[in-house]
């Protein structure tokens, strides 16, 4: 499972891909729909993460995923009932947290598929994203790995976590209280957390050192766009210079600065990356 092509050349074989496998597949779409369809397959490709499965130099399977869920799944014809898929969902399941995925009701064996790889209805569509008369099934996975938990007692229990993101205990307690806590738990531990105010800021956020660098991060945030996207139309961060670039990977868009924000409301410095941290910019995430 690894890229031996440029970006471009990988893009079209995906391309080639989906469509003989849904030509395979899905019986009930016509000539028209599948050149319909091509173009936004092809942007998805283009701007999704890949996991591509290789034989031997050819991609003969890919999965492209946005954030927890799994946006395409695709096998080469060929080399279907040979464990391909699956071993790409585990991978997804796995890695990058996955848990949801969407699939055409009508496409049997694949609302089979996810059946037996745990996933679960959670509401149904008459008709797909582009108005089509194809109903969709969304998909959930019945028991994750990890979940996200509402904190309804003690806050504070979980100081620690909080210090990593926030190093000032006074400022946090300006927030906490007032303000919705989650907590992210993993085979009954405790690994990361999020605390969201009243306005929909996420005023800390932070994973143990150990789970650090393996998406959890990404799985918080999802989790919060989710949670929030019937109260709130986006969500908004602060942070340092340094943590722009982590924000802005995951969709947040930059909005405002607050000139001195560290250096006027921190008794003392906070460095970040061995820099003082002087300015706070404010990103937005739209989750509507």
């Amino acid at each position: 499972m690894k890229e031996k092509r440029n970006r471009a050349e990988i893009v079209e074989r995906c391309v080639e891909l989906w469509e003989a496998s849904v030509r395979a597949t899905h019986d009930f779409l016509v000539e028209g729909d599948i050149e319909f369809y091509r173009p936004f397959v092809r942007e998805n490709c283009e701007k999704l993460p890949l996991l591509l499965h290789y034989e031997g130099d050819e991609i003969v399977a890919f999965l492209g995923y946005d954030m927890t869920s799994i946006e395409m799944l695709f096998v080469d014809p060929d080399y279907r009932g040979k464990g391909i898929g699956r071993d790409l969902i585990e991978w997804a399941i796995e890695d990058v947290h996955a848990e949801t995925v969407a699939v055409n009701e009508q496409n049997g064996q694949a609302v089979s598929f996810y059946a037996r790889m745990g996933f679960e209805v959670e509401r149904r569509t008459e008709t797909d994203g582009c108005g089509k008369p194809y109903p969709i099934l969304y998909l959930r996975l019945k028991n994750p790995p990890q979940r996200m938990v509402k904190v309804t007692g003690d806050k504070k229990a979980y100081l620690h976590l909080l210090l990593d993101a926030d190093p000032c205990e006074a400022m946090v307690d300006r927030y906490l209280e007032e303000s919705d806590m989650f907590v992210l738990e993993r085979d009954g531990k405790v690994i990361g957390e999020a605390v969201v105010d009243e306005k929909g800021e996420i005023k800390n956020l932070a994973v143990l050192p150990e789970y650090q660098g393996k998406l959890y991060g990404m799985y918080i945030l999802s989790f919060l766009a989710g949670y929030y996207k019937d109260r709130f139309s986006c969500l908004w961060v602060g942070t340092s210079e340094g943590g722009v670039g982590y924000y802005e990977r995951y969709g947040f868009v930059q909005d405002h600065v607050v000139k001195n924000f560290f250096t006027d409301n921190y008794p003392e410095p906070i460095i970040d990356n061995g820099r003082p941290c002087v300015d706070m910019t404010l990103l937005r995430l739209e989750i509507r």
